[in-house]
């Protein structure tokens, strides 16, 4: 009885260790959360949201605040405008950790590139195909 005991506490502890110190991954979680596919995975005349470069034009902060209440680093109030960013950022983007926050500026800031800005914005016709009309 008791080394089961001490397997079970040494498996829930290991299981602890790897959940909490797992590192928060940057790349996917932008394109699990849509900011790829908003950005740059849609029809501009659709949805005409700026590129994801913008990002490297902000502090950690700034960033921050954008993502859990919709307000850009120059002032402005997305969700009192009406735009669907402020929307998300309220309703979807608010409930991202601290943690995934800045894994996600980390890689907007460091390896979002031209090459993979392109790469993405090259899906769009593949992605937005006209299907034909339903009789």
């Amino acid at each position: 009885m008791m080394n089961s005991t001490k397997i079970i506490i040494t498996g829930t502890l290991l299981l602890w260790s790897i959940c909490t110190l797992a590192a928060v991954n940057g790349e996917r979680l932008t394109y699990v959360v849509g900011c790829i596919s908003c950005h740059h995975q849609t029809p501009k005349g659709e949805l005409n949201a700026p590129s994801l470069e913008i990002v490297q034009r902000y502090s950690l902060p700034e960033f921050s605040r954008l993502m859990k209440t919709g307000v850009t680093r120059d002032g402005r109030h997305l969700l009192k405008e009406g735009n669907l960013m402020g929307i998300v950022a309220t309703e979807q983007l608010a409930y991202l950790t601290d943690k995934e926050i800045k894994a996600i500026y980390t890689f907007l800031s460091k390896d979002w590139t031209k090459e993979r800005i392109a790469k993405e914005e090259a899906k769009i016709p593949l992605l937005y195909k006209s299907t034909p009309q339903s009789k």
